[in-house]
């Protein structure tokens, strides 16, 4: 008779004792904010230590490949045509883009903290395409993020690379 709830007390007792054992398991979760079938990649290969959340309607269609650049020391990361970032290890002082190449014109879009949305546009004014870079600080290493300057990427492509960068974590 008194056997039942004794053991739920026991049952709940260990439970959230155990939640307290694991320093940062409920914390991380949430801040990661996975929905159901996103994939979470940890990145350990040379000056790259970092995990990141690639959505699921990206890898719907496309499988995701994090490849490691040895002799430049560059991580690229794709999922598919549209989804083509480059990493690097930078100096957080490096200008994050300047204002016209060769061909085109970067126009920025959207200037926050470190992170930069751009058009490039043709000499004739017409819009070309659109494109980012990211400064990231992960655990003292500073990291540059960027699309593909060989891709043509939409504004919608571009805001899922950033968004995808938000999840960044050690």
């Amino acid at each position: 008779m008194f056997k039942t709830p004794y053991y739920s007390i026991v049952l709940l007792t260990l439970i959230s004792l155990v939640g307290c054992i694991i320093p940062g398991a409920r914390r991380e979760r949430a801040e990661l904010e996975l929905q159901k079938n996103d994939s979470l990649f940890v990145v350990d290969e040379g000056d790259f230590h970092f995990r990141i959340v690639l959505p699921k309607d990206l890898m719907i269609n496309h499988e995701p490949r994090i490849h490691y650049v040895d002799n430049e020391n560059k991580l690229i990361i794709t999922c598919g045509p549209f989804f083509n970032l480059f990493a690097t290890v930078a100096d957080i002082n490096t200008p994050l883009l300047t204002s016209s190449d060769s061909v085109f014109q970067h126009i920025v879009m959207d200037n926050e903290d470190q992170s930069l949305v751009f058009k490039r546009t043709l000499p004739n004014g017409q819009v070309y395409d659109f494109g980012m870079i990211q400064h990231t600080e992960i655990n003292g290493t500073h990291y540059r993020f960027q699309t593909d300057a060989n891709g043509e990427f939409s504004l919608e492509d571009v805001l899922k690379m950033k968004s995808a960068l938000a999840s960044l974590k050690i």
